[in-house]
Formats: C-alpha cells, structure tokens, sequence
C-alpha cells in the first residue's frame, strides 16, 4: 500500500513509501505516484535495487525518454542516462561533475523542454553531495497580483548556459562543451508564468540559469526582472535539499522547480564517490494522458 511523509524540513516535496520498482508494479499505484509527482512537485523513494531495464520501465512512465544535450557524458549502451558523478578517469570526468551547481531548469534551452526529471542513486559519498530545489509553482503563487499581471503574457529567450557566470572553465558555470555540441546551439522561447500541461497552475519558469532576456524588453531590464524574480523565488520558505543515497529514486517536476547541484572534490575512492544515473523525459505520463489540464 503506497503512503506518503513529508519530506524532513521542507516546504514542499514528499517521500513515498510502499513501493518495490523491482517488482510488478500496477498501473493504479503507478497513477497514485505520477499524481503524488504532479501534487508536490519533488519525490523520493529509498531503498530500491533496479538494473537497467527497471529503471528504463520506470522513467518511461513519466513521459518520452529524451536523450540529454550533452551526449558525450551519457552512459555507452544507455543513450538515455546520463551520468552525474565526481568520478575521474584517465584525466577525464565520468558524467557531468561541475556543470550543474548553479539553480536552472532542465534543459529549457530546448524546444519542447523537459517535462520531468528522474535520478538513481548508484554510488554516495560519506560526505554527502545534496541537491537544492527550489519550488516556483509557490514562488508565482505568493507574487503580488500587479506583478502577476506585468509577467503573464511576456516570453522569455532561452540557450544554454549560466547567464550569471559565462566562464566555461567556472565551477558554477553550465557543463563545457564540444566544438560540435556549441554549433548546436540555438535560442528558443518559453512563456515566463508557464502553465503546468497536468495541474494548470502557473510558475516562474525558467527565471534562473538559462534565461538570457525577455521578448520586446531591454536587455539590461529583461535581466533585472529576471533577477528579481529569481532572488523571490530563492527564499527559504521556497527551498530545500536532498541527499541521493544509494538505491535512492528522486524525481522532479522540471515545468515547477528550479535545482542546482552541491560541487564536489573528484572523488579518492570508495568512500567519496557519487554516481547518479539520470534519465530526463518531456512529454505527458502516457498514464494520465486523460487528467490533463484542460485550461
């Protein structure tokens, strides 16, 4: 039976319980989990043992597998996942190690965006390496209304990278590179008061990482708006942390949250070593595909 707790100290999110992912799993608790997903924006789920397969079954439920922009950090054989680790080999990191510990939003420097994010703790360190989130669903919600309206039809310019620290060699800027991969480059455009597909509730989408102007707006003034914003939605009544430990499952609602990683020495051995697989989808849940919003 599937129960849910909050999650300890936070404002948002939840933990599930009473689920194996190892094992047959129906789709009405799989329904209860996307909806709980939906609801609260962040989950967690401890102790689960998936390979490959499982945890290709699982993610699917979520939407379309969608094969990250940084394909030379993927996992061979597994297109799909991409690395998260401060594992170096042969000079060379294993999966993105510095290029995500600034706040952004998954891959909204595409066009459609991620819709969601799931991650699978392989490896932890003692230390611990949390992940910060920040809920913009609650951030839109407690604007003042004149600043609901002066935001609600303005579109804003997205393309990879940080745009508050364009150094590529940065520890807090986006992961480098390939000379390949910055010619794939090109500008898209999200609303910035995005409408949630599932629940219809607005957020700030976007406001931190790689938005670099506003539609119709000075650069300068673009930037300060999303900046403020920005700094609104960064309040603690709107953040929290997690810690991805071994056979963890997270997932985050990438249209409603902001994130950014916690930077890591490289890894000496066994004790101080992270690894996540990470799977980004876009899409619907093909499961709730009758529950969309209709607004």
């Amino acid at each position: 039976m599937i129960e849910t707790r909050p999650l300890p100290d936070s404002p948002f999110g939840v933990e599930i319980l009473g689920v194996d992912f190892s094992k047959s799993v129906s789709d009405g608790d799989i329904r209860t989990i996307l909806r709980l997903f939906h609801e609260h924006e962040v989950i967690l789920v401890r102790e689960q043992e998936m390979d490959y397969d499982r945890y290709d079954w699982l993610t699917r439920h979520f939407g379309n597998h969608h094969p990250h922009f940084l394909d030379h950090l993927r996992l061979e054989g597994h297109p799909a996942i991409l690395l998260l680790s401060n594992i170096i080999e042969d000079g060379n990191p294993v999966g993105v190690f510095e290029g995500a510990a600034f706040w952004h939003t998954d891959v909204a420097y595409e066009d459609p965006p991620n819709s969601s994010t799931v991650v699978y703790g392989r490896e932890w360190g003692e230390q611990g390496c949390p992940t910060h989130f920040c809920d913009t669903r609650g951030a839109y919600d407690a604007l003042p209304d004149t600043m609901k309206e002066r935001i609600e039809d303005l579109t804003v310019l997205h393309h990879y990278g940080n745009r508050e620290d364009l150094n590529e060699h940065s520890k807090t800027s986006a992961e480098k590179l390939t000379a390949v991969q910055k010619d794939r480059i090109k500008n898209v455009y999200h609303p910035l008061a995005k409408r949630h597909p599932f629940t219809g509730r607005r957020s700030l989408y976007g406001v931190a990482g790689s938005s670099f102007g506003i539609v119709g707006m000075p650069d300068d003034e673009a930037i300060d708006l999303l900046d403020e914003l920005r700094d609104h939605a960064l309040q603690p009544q709107f953040t929290t942390s997690l810690d991805f430990q071994i056979g963890d499952v997270g997932a985050w609602d990438t249209f409603s949250t902001l994130h950014k990683a916690t930077a890591l020495k490289p890894a000496t051995g066994s004790r101080d070593r992270r690894l996540l697989w990470r799977i980004s989808v876009n899409g619907f849940p093909r499961l709730l595909a009758s529950e969309a919003s209709k607004e």
